[in-house]
């Protein structure tokens, strides 16, 4: 089936066609014109050599008589006009044939060129010929004009040759699109208006047109969607910064890779963390592998396993002991892959701090309750033991080994009614009597009547603390707890030694109050590990002849100013007890303020 072409792809053609024949047109002009300029070379080279012949005749017919019987002088004059009229080739022949004189400037080849040769008679003046001229040259600019014309004609038809192949290609590439066009219209069956009107490709180019109008309306409207969704995530992920940044609440967000994402305010007031120093980098790099956090986010990540509300204790980087409540759980995707973990924490520190300060009050009441009942019966048995005693004694009827045997009862029921009295005041409730106290007044007066044998072999370095402010306190008790503390220093280093006494004020908490820390740290044998928890509990002891009281007092007079104690030993190289007391405003008189202005360095 023929091909049909509309008035659009017909109008191409043809005037592609008219194209070419205008182009063929050209080409035999072209050629016409390069044949008569080769024939009026030829013409031309033709004459000039007429003329050139019958000027050499007439110039040897001036001289016949003199070079008709000297071929020398013929042979010069031949030269002479050789050079004259650029004649290559002169012959001068007798009637008969035979050569008179040759001159021959340039050998012939016949590769050379085109080849002329013209005879003239030479006569006498009375008309009688005598001998015979003969001139020959080479046509080298018409033999140069043959080579030009054969490759003209090469070019020529490979011109042609090539503008009908680029003709070809051009209306195949020049209609393709439109065909195209034409192809996806029936498909669509969309009508081209294919009349003697000539509108289809108009009516194409109005269709293509709309069909871009329409395109950059939708692309306005999806760029407008695009920024809009833009702004909308924008706010959503400042939103969720607000949030994670507001909560009270620890967030710390890994990815699938266990790098650190996301680390809130929260989350570095609590474990004391920079986000800037931990985003980017993987929690075991944070935390290190034998931590807590790390094993909760290994059971995430790894495992697939999450943890709710676990509590636990962990260090922070300067060693201070944190209890966490933590909570773990998965980041997952709409199909439900991980991508993510996170953890949840909060600081129970001061929870467990307040759990620990409410059992101990209700173990020392409770102690207090039962030592109150148990006292008087107790002081009775022990007087009638004494009185028993010293009656046996005075009876006289006993020998010497009896006596001392009633001695030795007198004086245990003595000790043992002394052991029980000091029970008595530490069960006891203690008095206390809060007023303005001058820290560093107070260490001076806990120095000055500080008792110990080993005293003198010990050197207690005081750090200046003249800008603590004055805080409420009973200065009674807390003398009390700080001698107890010295003392206890005094008897880890029977051999000597430093105890630094240390006084400053730690940062405001959350609740807006500082702390003022007083921490007596000595270097001497150290507590073993086993008894670190145990030391501040009523009758443990690790000296010989100790009663176990001592510190149990310190923790009740810290507890009781609402503060807390910890401790810090290695065994063979010292210990450190450090308080801390919270720094309540006092109304400070003036009598006080000279107290203070007054008291020694």
């Amino acid at each position: 089936m023929a091909k049909k072409y509309d008035r659009y792809e017909l109008e191409i053609i043809i005037s592609l066609g008219f194209l070419i024949l205008f182009l063929i047109s050209i080409n035999f002009i072209s050629g016409y014109s390069f044949g008569r300029a080769i024939k009026g070379q030829a013409a031309q080279f033709e004459k000039a050599g007429n003329i050139a012949a019958n000027f050499i005749r007439a110039e040897l017919e001036k001289d016949i008589n003199k070079w008709a019987y000297s071929n020398e002088s013929l042979l010069e004059r031949l030269r002479d006009l050789s050079i004259l009229t650029s004649v290559e080739n002169i012959v001068v022949t007798d009637t008969s044939g035979n050569i008179i004189g040759e001159l021959a400037s340039a050998p012939f080849e016949e590769e050379a060129g085109k080849i002329s040769t013209l005879k003239r008679p030479l006569r006498l003046r009375n008309g009688r010929t005598v001998a015979y001229l003969a001139i020959s040259t080479t046509n080298s600019m018409g033999d140069r004009f043959d080579k030009l014309s054969r490759w003209d004609a090469v070019f020529r038809a490979a011109g042609l040759i090539a503008a009908l192949i680029v003709a070809a290609y051009f209306i195949r590439a020049v209609l393709y699109p439109y065909q195209r066009i034409k192809r996806e219209a029936l498909d669509y069956n969309l009508d081209l208006k294919d009349d003697d009107s000539g509108k289809g490709i108009e009516y194409v180019v109005e269709t293509f047109k709309d069909v871009i109008s329409e395109l950059e309306d939708k692309k306005t409207r999806l760029e407008t969607m695009y920024r809009n969704s833009e702004k909308r995530a924008d706010s959503l992920a400042r939103y969720n910064e607000y949030i994670l940044g507001s909560i009270s609440s620890g967030v710390v967000i890994c990815d699938s890779n266990g790098i650190v994402t996301r680390f809130n305010r929260s989350a570095e007031n609590i474990l004391r963390y920079f986000e800037k120093e931990c985003r980017g980098k993987h929690y075991r790099e944070i935390f290190g592998q034998g931590h807590r956090l790390t094993s909760m986010l290994d059971d995430a990540l790894i495992e697939g396993i999450v943890h709710s509300r676990l509590e636990f204790e962990v260090r922070q980087p300067d060693g201070e002991k944190l209890w966490l409540g933590c909570s773990s759980s998965m980041i997952n995707d709409e199909k439900g892959e991980g991508m993510g973990a996170v953890l949840l924490m909060i600081d129970l520190t001061e929870i467990r701090r307040l759990q620990e300060l409410s059992s101990y009050s209700e173990k020392m009441a409770s102690l207090g309750e039962m030592s109150a009942g148990l006292a008087h019966e107790i002081r009775n048995s022990f007087a009638a033991i004494v009185g028993f005693a010293k009656l046996a004694k005075k009876s006289g009827n006993l020998d010497d080994k009896a006596v001392k045997l009633v001695d030795a009862i007198r004086d245990e029921s003595i000790a043992a009614e002394t052991l029980l009295s000091r029970f008595l005041n530490f069960a006891r409730p203690l008095d206390f009597r809060p007023e303005a106290i001058d820290i560093s007044r107070l260490i001076n007066s806990t120095l000055k009547h500080l008792s110990h044998p080993n005293l003198e072999n010990v050197n207690i370095k005081c750090r200046p603390c003249d800008d603590i402010p004055l805080f409420s306190g009973d200065p009674v008790l807390l003398r009390q707890a700080l001698a107890n503390l010295l003392l206890n220093a005094c008897d880890a280093m029977p051999d000597g030694g430093n105890i630094v006494l240390d006084v400053k004020v730690e940062e405001k908490k959350s609740n807006g109050m500082s702390d003022l820390l007083i921490s007596v740290a000595d270097n001497g044998a150290g507590i073993a590990s086993e008894s670190l928890d145990k030391i501040f509990e009523p009758f443990h002891t690790d000296k010989p002849h100790g009663t176990g009281l001592g510190l149990a007092l310190v923790k009740k007079i810290v507890v009781l100013h609402e503060g807390r104690i910890e401790v810090h030993s290695k065994p063979g190289k010292g210990t450190r007890f450090s308080i801390h007391l919270p720094i309540r405003p006092v109304i400070v008189s003036t009598e006080a303020m000279k107290q203070k202005s007054a008291a020694p360095a």
